[in-house]
């Protein structure tokens, strides 16, 4: 056996072979469930009920996302199934499932997916739930010597900070002006929704398309202007203005802002 240390396996292929290298599928959710923060710090998954016969788990966004949410949703238990039938070599798929969003008008492919066509809409939360017989698989790739060398390097990993909607708003927001395209449509379609619901997702926390953008030039702005060799023309293209006349109208704006509440406070 290989070795293995933290600066070798990248943490999407750790999260991967904690997930192999467990005796059972049961254990492998567990540990999966353990350490989803590897891969994604807006999803979480645990377990809401558990009997003789089966075990329900569910899935939960860190921050509810309209459409986008909906399909995560839909594509994470996908995965999962599609996951466990690798690892372990069985026709796993889940006794029922419960998506908390409303029915599309068919949902056939995401049954074959899933492997089952025991699928709700409109609960209280997404939930799957897996009969003990096929928690009870052993994986394929099981490994206890390796599984216990991982666990102990992804205890070792530091939890990042939740990721909210406004941060991921704000990401994609500064990567369009890096790109020279912050326009509504490119980031509502990014972030899976319509212009129309990205505003309204906009005004439920108090701002709006405008104040993001103007807010994210000036954050930009800021940092170059720490270095004083940068041109009006080159700012222009750093925040994706037309051409320099919009910067230095920009510029003064925000100096005048800026003096407003010095003087007020």
């Amino acid at each position: 056996m290989t070795v293995v240390d933290r600066h070798q396996v990248g943490e999407l292929d750790l999260f991967d072979y904690l997930f192999t290298t467990a005796g059972m599928l049961r254990e492998g959710l567990e540990t999966d469930g353990r350490y989803t923060h590897l891969v994604t710090t807006r999803l979480q998954r645990r377990v809401e009920a558990e009997t003789d016969r089966e075990t329900t788990y569910s899935y939960r966004q860190a921050e509810p996302g309209g459409r986008g949410e909906d399909l995560c949703l839909q594509f994470s238990v996908a995965a999962l199934c599609a996951r466990a039938r690798a690892a372990t070599g069985q026709h796993v798929r889940p006794v029922r499932v419960a998506f908390a969003q409303s029915a599309p008008q068919s949902h056939r492919r995401l049954a074959e997916a899933l492997g089952t066509r025991n699928i709700d809409f409109g609960a209280p939360v997404t939930t799957f739930t897996f009969s003990a017989r096929d928690l009870d698989s052993p994986m394929r790739g099981a490994d206890p010597c390796l599984a216990r060398i991982l666990n102990r390097i992804a205890a070792s990993l530091p939890t990042p900070p939740s990721v909210t909607w406004h941060g991921h708003f704000q990401r994609l927001l500064a990567r369009s002006i890096a790109a020279g395209s912050p326009s509504l449509e490119s980031v509502a379609k990014q972030m899976a929704v319509s212009p129309r619901t990205l505003q309204r997702q906009l005004a439920e926390r108090g701002t709006t398309w405008r104040a993001e953008l103007n807010a994210a030039r000036q954050r930009r702005a800021e940092k170059a202007r720490q270095s004083r060799t940068v041109s009006n023309a080159a700012l222009a293209r750093q925040l994706a203005y037309s051409d320099a006349r919009s910067v230095r109208r920009a510029l003064r704006r925000w100096d005048d802002e800026a003096t407003d509440v010095l003087t007020t406070s």
